[in-house]
């Protein structure tokens, strides 16, 4: 079930009816929601879907064939990893000289970290080989200081370049309570309190139980996803975690 995001999907489609070259930043905070969004875009629309990796710049040329080769030949067959990037990118350009098509890279700060002239070569080829093409490309990342500084900063190659800036927030009071038809306003007053609107934890809650019935099996059972979620995203955003853990603990 998707909720909510009215504004960026009709945001999002306005764009890809232009029919020409798209550049669309997606960032905000983990949990929050982008990979759906984008999925729900996506939907029944001729995408390449490259999820990047925190690995080799080699492990990600390789998904990133896969990718390609999937939506090129419709199903999941053998594929040769190209030789470089440059290879890959030029064969997106080649698709994207004759259809719409939108090509998804998820993490990216994984993937310009992993090789570190992808930026320039990005910027290269939006400049060049994918301005006359029907290429919607979407750049979406976790990384909130990254995709600030290093994909919209004013020192990034790729300045300039985007035709849209999508910061995903928090679902707000109203979005939350849409999760929870049956509670009450006080009820899902709490939940959002809670929660703070965040779809991921949105999804662990169930409307068919109490409000005490979700927080015991969510938040106080050893084994749910959400008990260790307050480390976890300490160890994902911070190099030495361990002093924040002792002031949460």
């Amino acid at each position: 079930m998707f909720i909510g995001r009215e504004q960026e999907l009709k945001k999002l489609n306005r764009m890809y009816q232009s029919g020409k070259l798209e550049v669309a930043v997606i960032y905000g905070r983990r949990r929050v929601g982008k990979t759906t969004l984008i999925n729900e875009f996506c939907k029944d629309k001729k995408t390449i879907f490259f999820a990047a990796q925190e690995s080799s710049a080699e492990q990600n040329l390789e998904t990133l064939s896969r990718a390609i080769s999937e939506t090129e030949s419709g199903e999941s067959a053998a594929f040769a990893t190209y030789r470089s990037f440059t290879d890959a990118f030029l064969k997106i350009a080649e698709l994207a000289k004759t259809q719409r098509l939108i090509w998804v890279i998820d993490e990216y700060p994984y993937l310009a970290q992993a090789e570190r002239g992808i930026s320039s070569l990005l910027q290269n080829f939006l400049d060049h080989r994918f301005r006359q093409t029907g290429l919607f490309l979407i750049l979406c990342g976790s990384s909130m200081s990254f995709m600030e500084k290093q994909v919209l900063g004013y020192q990034s190659p790729l300045y300039g370049r985007r035709t849209a800036q999508l910061k995903i927030l928090p679902f707000d009071y109203l979005d939350t309570g849409k999760w929870f038809p049956e509670y009450s306003c006080s009820d899902r007053a709490l939940i959002y309190g809670i929660t703070g609107g965040i779809p991921m934890y949105l999804e662990q809650f169930s409307p068919e139980l109490t409000i005490r019935e979700n927080l015991l099996e969510n938040l106080f059972d050893r084994n749910a996803v959400l008990f260790e979620e307050p480390s976890n995203l300490l160890k994902q955003e911070l190099r030495e975690p361990a002093a924040y853990n002792a002031v949460i603990t």
